[in-house]
């Protein structure tokens, strides 16, 4: 009897050793809210950051994740990581640049090219000066970059081949001065109504139209209310995956690590989603009747676009803009 009981427990403790056994009481469990629901890219990210932190440290660390807002907004997430009330979050730029507003820089039109220029610029020195900035200012860890992706332009009137024809366009933007002042450089006007009433205000042609990215326009059902769409990529929004320094500084240096490359392998893994699927999003807008113009001039856009470089040069600092613009990647 004993040497059977021995040799069962010689079992259990060999199986331990060769899968790695959790810890039975994590000593460390987070909360990361985000204000998107289970279906988007964003929630599907986090589920993969999740995994992998608690892969990483053996069950020592847990991830809870709280969508659709349910942690708040994501301007009062943020304000409550960097108050330390709220661990972890998933936001977008702007609530970033609520944080350290040199950030809004990168609302500034047509700063990158592509998306290796994106990815380039956000791990280099540029990427980490505002990281650096967070957390000194504002006791914010930021693990990683995230990305809402590339912004276009669609409206209801006519197709949009050029940056004059936006002239006289009334379109739907978020409360950002640089988005306005974009719109007026190419002759059209700008509205910041509540994003849960442009859908209505599209169909009643209280505005012309709207702008943001493909998954976004997919997801809202614009296209029912939107003929036409230019694919300019005006400006590309990146998102932040913040935690509290609090917090963070709770975790053992080793499991730091496993934190901070489980948010870079999700963050990878959430921008490959949403440009894997971009293409055939298109598609499907195609098939519901939209008018999608694929493939503008970027350089007669960007052109039209020194009136706002000139206006926030001195706000962002020209080097820095400068920098961005003509990144080697």
């Amino acid at each position: 009897m004993k040497k059977l009981v021995f040799l069962v427990v010689l079992a259990v403790v060999g199986t331990c050793i060769a899968f790695g056994a959790p810890n039975v009481k994590p000593y460390l469990t987070f909360k990361v809210g985000t204000e998107h629901n289970k279906t988007s890219f964003f929630y599907t990210g986090l589920q993969r950051f999740k995994e992998l932190v608690e892969l990483g440290t053996n069950g020592g660390v847990q991830v809870q994740i709280y969508d659709s807002a349910a942690l708040g907004s994501e301007g009062e997430m943020s304000e409550g990581v960097a108050m330390g009330t709220v661990d972890a979050c998933l936001v977008g730029s702007s609530s970033i640049a609520k944080l350290i507003p040199g950030f809004n820089v990168f609302s500034l039109p047509y700063l990158f090219t592509n998306n290796a220029h994106v990815d380039a610029v956000f791990d280099s020195q540029i990427g980490q000066q505002f990281k650096d900035q967070l957390l000194e200012k504002k006791k914010v860890v930021m693990l990683d970059y995230w990305e809402s992706g590339f912004r276009h332009y669609l409206n209801s009137k006519r197709p949009v081949n050029s940056p004059e024809d936006m002239k006289g366009l009334l379109i739907r933007i978020p409360n950002n001065p640089i988005q306005a002042a974009t719109l007026k450089a190419l002759g059209a006007s700008s509205s910041t109504l509540a994003f849960n009433e442009v859908y209505m205000a599209c169909a009643n042609h209280v505005v012309d139209g709207q702008e943001g990215p493909v998954f976004a326009i997919v997801d809202s059902n614009m296209y029912e209310v939107q003929k036409y769409m230019v694919l300019d990529g005006h400006i590309y929004t990146v998102m932040g995956l913040l935690m509290s320094a609090k917090t963070f500084n709770k975790l053992t240096p080793a499991d730091k690590a496993v934190v901070l490359k489980a948010a870079h392998d999700s963050a990878t893994y959430e921008k490959q989603l949403i440009r894997d699927n971009e293409k055939e999003m298109v598609k499907f807008l195609q098939s519901k009747g939209m008018i999608v113009n694929e493939n503008p001039d970027k350089k007669a856009w960007q052109d039209a676009m020194l009136p706002v470089y000139s206006q926030f040069s001195d706000t962002y600092g020209k080097e820095l803009i400068d920098s961005i613009r003509n990144f080697k990647y």
